[in-house]
């Protein structure tokens, strides 16, 4: 049997390419969009696709299921509660697929959706045991799936699914049957992810608080608290996946754009998206633009800020940078990006064009000015775990979540300083105070970590004070 899992760093999502190089056929379980890894592996192995399973409706990346069946010719198998629009094959209890050597048995396991299976790998070439399990957003690598993202009114049915798929639909396995999940560390369909690929039912079940024989009604109590928020774009992901997303190529073109076609974007409202570092942006962006820098995970703070309808423009130091922001974008349904700004924020500044500015302060410039202006607003956008773990005296506290969802009432010609732990949320909340039209913001750079290591004093609250 052929076995490979493939990882997309930052969103965390695992997929798996399993066939039998002897029978020449192969399957592909939760694809991304991108799917030229999928084709080559293939490839090189002596393997045709014929086959794509998803585990779930997935709302936080598009699914590359139509990618490979226009491209493979491949059936499409889904859960009928996923209500698919395009062309696939339904799912159900019990169904056994052969790729050769390989067999997989459908499971239903609803819990992190209603429509979630989890399916069972043998490699006949060796056993007829059960070798692993694609537990989908099921079971993680020290964690389980969040019930949370079906919606309020499911919740209490799902966290009873969950319950059972955990406890019921997965006791028949033996404890050296090995896990693969749909997401890793990086994700947001759980809490406290494992960095590690995989692991076994055996040492989940005997390392895992929430698989250790919990009573229900403790678990119930957890897992209906303490989720972080679900970034506004995870819906309109829900309804594409399940509309069945476009083909990438015929996604909009993404283009160099000179100077006066970013004004006309801007003015047709497209937002502008910054991804340059902390201290390029704070010396200089383009009014109105959202800095969330270019790391693996920067899609998921895009979004929490930018809904996936809008037309997006992207400023960067590089084209290549651009465009391998773009490529992470469109893993996350943003299809509407016009192009990047060339020549950059240096491009614009040149047609005297005007600029704005988020100021980086040091820890000891932050202390100087709290010393010297009292109604200096200290802005602590971090979790509330982390606010109550210590933060600055004086502090006011609104977690990112809910800075972007509510604002701050604040007026805005007051100076304030946003801080978080390394500077990477402050640096995104000042930009959006800034777009909202705050006037004078700042952001700690290094943020509570470099405090800290300045030997500033922290607070440690009995209740959190928040704006």
């Amino acid at each position: 049997m052929f076995f490979r899992q493939f990882k997309v760093e930052g969103l965390g999502c695992y997929s798996y390419l399993i066939g039998c190089p002897r029978a020449g056929t192969a399957c592909v379980v939760d694809p991304e969009r991108h799917v030229a890894q999928y084709l080559d592996a293939a490839q090189e192995n002596g393997l045709q696709i014929t086959d794509v399973f998803d585990t779930h409706l997935h709302a936080d990346h598009i699914t590359g299921s139509q990618e490979l069946a226009a491209q493979t010719g491949a059936t499409v198998h889904v859960h009928p509660a996923v209500e698919a629009d395009y062309p696939h094959e339904p799912l159900h209890e019990g169904q056994r697929f052969h790729f050769g050597a390989a067999e997989l048995e459908v499971i239903e396991t609803p819990g992190h959706t209603p429509n979630s299976v989890s399916l069972a790998v043998t490699d006949h070439g060796r056993s007829d045991d059960v070798m692993a399990l694609l537990t989908g957003d099921l079971l993680f690598v020290g964690d389980i799936g969040r019930p949370d993202l079906a919606g309020a009114d499911l919740l209490e049915q799902q966290v009873r699914n969950l319950y059972d798929s955990l406890y019921t639909k997965l006791a028949r396995f033996p404890d050296w049957t090995e896990v693969y999940p749909a997401h890793g560390e990086g994700s947001l369909c759980g809490r406290g992810m494992s960095a590690k690929p995989m692991t076994t039912l055996g040492f989940e079940r005997r390392n895992n608080p929430l698989l250790h024989d919990m009573p229900f009604e403790e678990f119930r109590r957890i897992m209906t608290e303490g989720f972080q928020i679900r970034p506004s774009n995870f819906a309109a992901m829900v309804d594409t996946n399940r509309q069945g997303p476009k083909l990438l190529r015929d996604a909009m073109p993404f283009i160099r754009l000179a100077v006066p076609q970013v004004e006309r974007a801007v003015r047709q409202r497209a937002k502008l998206v910054d991804i340059r570092n902390q201290a390029a942006f704070g010396a200089a962006f383009l009014p109105g633009a959202i800095n969330i820098g270019s790391t693996p995970n920067s899609v998921n703070w895009l979004g929490m800020v930018v809904d996936a309808a809008c037309e997006i423009v992207i400023v960067a130091d590089s084209e290549a940078d651009a465009r391998e922001s773009a490529r992470r974008f469109r893993r996350a349904g943003y299809d509407r990006l016009v192009g990047y700004l060339s020549d950059g924020v240096s491009g614009w500044a040149m047609q005297g064009k005007a600029l704005d500015h988020l100021p980086q302060l040091t820890a000891a410039s932050l202390m100087h000015v709290m010393d010297k202006y009292r109604d200096h607003v200290v802005l602590d956008v971090r979790t509330d775990a982390e606010w109550q773990a210590g933060h600055i005296d004086g502090a006011v506290h609104k977690p990112i979540s809910d800075l972007i969802q509510d604002g701050v009432d604040l007026p805005t010609d007051r100076h304030i300083t946003t801080v978080c732990g390394s500077g990477y949320r402050s640096n995104i909340a000042g930009s959006f105070l800034k777009a909202q039209g705050y006037e004078h913001v700042f952001s700690l750079i290094g943020g509570m970590t470099a405090w800290n290591a300045a030997q500033r004093t922290v607070a440690k609250p009995q209740k959190e004070k928040k704006q």
